[in-house]
């Protein structure tokens, strides 16, 4: 990933030259582990999600260029997730003869809305990932400004561990490990947010 990069509307106006091959790798980066799960999540084969990633990628590339950038009526994500969701159900009728492949596909309703919800189920799994996708991403981003045991403590804090534990197991008072936890958080969730408002 390049370090210069600077909004996401900037790095969708770079892929839409389609010659800078820097900024496709940001974007690549930026988007490509994201897309794999929700693939893998709509139940098709190990196998073939790497492929169909791939012709994600591809279908976003060619398609950049006409994207109407317009976050208050279309977020990009929101575009990016219907392009995936039309590939994999062009996957899944190509595959009619994988009857387990068509029983997953309809298990979570992909041609249709479920009546409970204003949006077809893939776009709520979907939206899930994308925040666990970005809090990834913010946390690799954050993670080497801390020095001693701030990470530690935090990510002690992550996994459940009770108070008493952490301040067993780190060597140090319930105060400093409650501070070293806010600080950690508190810029995480900023870099989550700039984040998420900069790639979705």
């Amino acid at each position: 990933m390049s370090s210069d990069y600077n909004t996401r509307h900037t790095l969708i106006a770079k892929i839409r030259d389609q010659h800078d091959d820097r900024s496709w790798e940001d974007f690549v980066y930026f988007y490509q582990r994201y897309i794999y799960v929700v693939i893998a999540k709509m139940g098709v084969n190990n196998q073939d999600v790497e492929d169909l990633v791939q012709r994600v990628l591809l279908a976003l590339w060619e398609k950049l260029p006409t994207f109407e950038y317009e976050p208050n009526k279309c977020k990009f994500r929101t575009w990016m997730n219907q392009i995936t969701r039309n590939t994999v159900i062009a996957y899944f009728r190509k595959q009619k003869r994988y009857k387990n492949d068509l029983d997953r596909a309809a298990s979570i309703r992909l041609n249709e809305e479920d009546p409970e919800q204003s949006e077809p189920e893939i776009y709520n799994m979907a939206e899930k990932e994308w925040k666990l996708h970005v809090s990834n991403l913010a946390w690799e981003n954050i993670k080497d400004d801390f020095k001693g045991k701030a990470a530690q403590v935090f990510l002690a804090f992550s996994e459940g561990k009770e108070i008493e534990q952490i301040c067993v197991d780190m060597d140090i008072k319930k105060n400093t490990a409650y501070v070293l936890k806010n600080r950690v958080q508190d810029k995480l969730y900023k870099e989550i947010r700039r984040l998420d408002d900069e790639l979705s």
